[in-house]
């Protein structure tokens, strides 16, 4: 007679940090809700479950009663927890004091109001790299459950999988469970009856197996379709009676129970990597798009599973060399880290450190099937904290000072060249010299806010699906959102666009007269010089209370009239920056050193975000003036611009220009098609704003410009209530 299969179920709630009450509170009463509900009503069925901290943090504060259900559970014994990093962050990619900081954090906030003391971790999105053993075993971690994923690609296969290992670090011992891919793709996508069928197949051919799933919660009841069919249709219920109709050879138990019941298979050192999606998602350039149909043509030559171990994908971390916004964000993280973590003891460090931990939440670092990177308002999230905790520190290493000001070179972002930082009170701006002399961060301390988080526009593996994907969906029931192919709207093909560039602010143009609006806004130009990207030397002029930080690039420019010679130009750009002014000067100077007369435009781009483009109380004055189409979506242009301002007044902020010489004005939104959960979408990421001037020099002739920039605080009664930004639900599958 075989014996029972032992069924451990892994429960994995989470929201991102920065996402809105309103959402939080749908997956409340569509998931974390009804769940709990089915368990107590089946007081047979036992699960681990896990919260992220950030999430449990919101439940004890809108649904305290929701916090005693669960400490009911866990003292009836029904239900054990998992810890792990408070705020969700993927541990790998921050220093080691984070690591336990975070994790510590989470397992003091269980002990102390579910009374219990959690011998797992669950870990974000399963990332792994062995040296984790050691950290997590540091961190009080008995056990994790990663993906079968990682053991198939360390050789393992078939009844193998049925058990747990361990592996160690430096001798630090872990115990690894294997979740199953398979129990993922079932629970809850298929008739209950399959994977009933699935666990008779485990028991027939292992020895006492372990049918391990470690799964997130939010696919029962918020991911599409899913509340209907897991509690209207009543399929969890059906499944938990199904269970328990089968409980002389179904044993539902708890993962510490395990660990004292069952030895394990013997030892394992598993490769760095994630779960399958995960390792597609990664791959930099068109690898995704091969690597999936690698894996199309292995399934049609019967191959799948024979080639699986030696189908690794990519690693998480090359989401920092695929997508520069994510780097930028983590290596700040890391700079504010380091700030933080050599403050002198004591409340005010306590209180930096829980804005860099919140500001380390995983969702808004990556992108796959869920918006993640592509989501401004988690982006968004992320700097706030970070702002935040870097405004802390700083407020303590100035003792105080009401107007400072701090100018340094540093590889902020590790590319191997040197950003410039200009850092006040009011303000924190990130130059990058060798990228156009650009402007790239642009916090604004009062408010937390980085104007400057805009977003480049990129080649995507799924945009060739998007032509063809329908608005509504094509099949009835219920399927896994690995596997969901919807547009939200029509029309989305023709909205993609492609950037040459990165989008940042201060980016240096020469075009010619004839160059419409309509060419540059598709990115289809033709650029005459060599400035918008090209390196320029950067030279820092400090006093008393004035920071000077020079930009000067020795470039050229195809003149008009003869494309087959160049035309040596010099711009220079000066910042000048005052401790105790919230505002900065810029001053231009476009030298044409050549033997020629010069015939061209010069312009200068922005890219400012204000994250919500149709919003009416988000809008644009020009010349002090509301234009048509005044909303930061609009598009538009405007000739003898002296002024120019963006205004936020649900924030409070307001971002203006004024320039010395009246300029063109060109200006549209800046919109990705980007993929999510409920689908493909358009998201607005920021406004793009040329102003522009004719440049007609003789040899040796300047063109001088002077705009003034400054960012500040609307008053209290100007700012506003409304907020339609993009929603998303879950961020990390």
């Amino acid at each position: 007679m075989s014996k029972p299969v032992t069924l451990l179920l892994a429960i994995h709630n989470h929201q991102p940090v920065g996402n809105f009450s309103h959402v939080l509170e749908t997956s409340y009463q569509k998931a974390y809700l009804p769940f709990t509900r089915a368990l107590t009503e089946h007081p047979h069925i036992r699960v681990t479950l896990h919260y992220s901290g950030f999430l449990l943090e919101w439940l004890k504060e809108h649904h305290p009663e929701f916090i005693d259900r669960l400490r009911s559970l866990v003292e009836k014994k029904q239900v054990e927890f998992m810890s792990g990093g408070f705020y969700e962050p993927i541990l790998t990619t921050l220093y080691e004091s984070d690591k336990q900081g975070q994790m510590k954090k989470l397992t003091s906030f269980l002990r102390e109001t579910f009374r219990t003391e959690p011998k797992g971790m669950w870990l974000a999105e399963r990332v792994w790299e062995p040296h984790l053993a050691e950290s997590l075993h540091n961190a009080g971690a008995e056990y994790i459950v990663i993906d079968d994923h990682h053991f198939i690609m360390a050789g393992l296969r078939g009844e193998a999988l049925h058990g747990y290992y361990i592996t160690e670090e430096k001798g630090k011992i872990l115990n690894v469970f294997p979740g199953s891919e398979r129990l993922r793709y079932l629970i809850p996508f298929r008739p209950v009856e399959e994977t009933l069928a699935f666990l008779d197949e485990m028991r027939n051919t292992s020895e006492a197996p372990l049918a391990i799933m470690g799964d997130d919660g939010e696919k029962f009841g918020v991911w599409p379709v899913t509340y209907h069919s897991v509690y209207e249709e009543g399929w969890l219920s059906r499944f938990f009676e199904v269970l328990h109709e089968n409980r002389e050879w179904i044993e539902l138990k708890l993962f510490s129970e395990i660990l004292e019941s069952h030895s394990p298979r013997g030892r394992i050192y598993l490769p760095t990597s994630s779960y399958m999606e995960m390792a597609e998602w990664s791959l930099l350039q068109n690898a995704s798009q091969e690597f999936r149909h690698l894996k199309e043509q292995l399934v049609e030559a019967g191959l799948e599973e024979e080639a699986r171990p030696f189908l690794a994908g990519g690693f998480w971390r090359n989401f920092f060399s695929k997508y520069p916004e994510s780097n930028l964000m983590h290596k700040k993280m890391l700079f504010i880290s380091n700030k933080v973590h050599h403050l002198p003891a004591g409340k005010e460090k306590e209180n930096a450190l829980n804005e860099l931990w919140q500001g380390q939440c995983n969702d808004a670092y990556w992108h796959g099937v869920f918006g993640g990177l592509y989501l401004p308002h988690l982006r968004a999230g992320v700097y706030r904290h970070l702002i935040r905790a870097e405004a802390i520190a700083d407020t303590l290493l100035h003792d105080g000072q009401t107007a400072w000001l701090d100018a340094f070179h540093t590889d902020l972002d590790k590319d191997g060249a040197e950003e410039v930082i200009l850092n006040s009170e009011s303000y924190t701006m990130i130059f990058a010299p060798h990228q156009g002399g650009g402007l790239i961060g642009l916090d604004f301390k009062p408010h937390s806010f980085n104007l400057q988080d805009t977003f480049t526009r990129v080649p995507e593996f799924y945009h060739k699906e998007i032509g063809q994907a329908p608005t509504t969906p094509q099949e009835e029931g219920v399927q896994t959102i690995h596997h969901q192919v919807m547009a939200k709207e029509e029309g989305l093909a023709d909205r993609i666009v492609y950037d040459p560039y990165p989008r940042h602010s201060l980016i240096d143009h020469f075009f010619s007269d004839n160059e419409t609006f309509e060419a540059f806004r598709r990115g289809k130009y033709g650029e005459e010089g060599d400035f918008v990207t090209g390196p320029y030397t950067a030279s820092l002029t400090t006093s008393k209370r004035e920071t000077l930080l020079t930009l000067t690039r020795e470039g050229t420019v195809r003149p008009a009239k003869n494309t087959d010679t160049t035309q040596s130009i010099r711009v220079t750009k000066t910042i000048r920056a005052t401790a105790g002014d919230p505002s900065v000067t810029v001053d231009y100077d476009i030298q044409n050193r050549g033997p020629e007369v010069l015939s061209s435009r010069f312009g200068i781009e922005f890219n400012i975000t204000l994250l919500a483009g149709e919003a009416p109380d988000r809008y644009y004055r020009i010349n002090g003036e509301k234009p048509a189409a005044s909303h930061l979506a609009g598009t538009g242009e405007a000739g003898e611009v002296h002024t120019l301002s963006l205004t936020d007044e649900w924030s409070g902020i307001q971002w203006k220009i004024h320039t010395h010489r009246p300029a063109v004005l060109w200006r549209f939104p800046i919109e990705t098609v980007s993929q999510s959960e409920g689908g493909f979408e358009k998201i607005y990421q920021g406004s793009c704003l040329l102003l522009h001037w004719e440049a007609h020099l003789v040899p040796e002739e300047h063109l001088t410009l002077q705009f003034k920039m400054d960012v500040t605080a609307l008053s209290k009664e100007k700012k506003g209530t409304s907020n339609n930004r993009v929603e998303t639900l879950r961020e990390s599958p």
